[in-house]
């Protein structure tokens, strides 16, 4: 991590999902389309400190109204979760394919060691000199 892109920040998504590293600028991003409210959790990076959105409004920019509604709706179920698990969802799939295309990769380099095998022993056989 670079400290000038000040990506200190971690969002408690769930309890088993998190977003980020990532910025205060991303993290007002996320509270002004209401994907977290001021009960998410953040985790300080830097120092490991763990704390409410709502406890830091000079930092986040929250206020009561956003931190009321966003509750209620907290009740049903994070709204941020569409952020962890649409990521996690990309993880998934980037992780599937990196797997098959290092099984192809190997699958490859077993085929040309094999070529390379029966094109020296080719060499061999026509090279009266071997």
């Amino acid at each position: 991590m670079l400290t000038q892109l000040g990506m200190d920040w971690l969002v408690e998504v769930t309890t088993e999902h998190y977003y980020g590293p990532t910025t205060v600028g991303a993290i007002q991003e996320f509270i002004r389309l209401g994907d977290i409210n001021a009960d998410t959790f953040v985790i300080n990076s830097c120092d490991g400190t763990r704390r409410q959105i709502g406890e830091m409004p000079a930092l986040f920019k929250t206020n009561a109204t956003v931190s009321k509604t966003s509750a209620a709706d907290a009740a049903v179920g994070p709204a941020a979760a569409g952020i962890s698990i649409r990521l996690q969802e990309c993880i998934r799939d980037l992780e599937q394919t990196l797997r098959e295309e290092r099984r192809a990769l190997a699958e490859t380099e077993q085929r040309y060691e094999k070529l390379e095998e029966k094109y020296n022993a080719l060499l061999r056989r026509s090279d009266p000199t071997a």
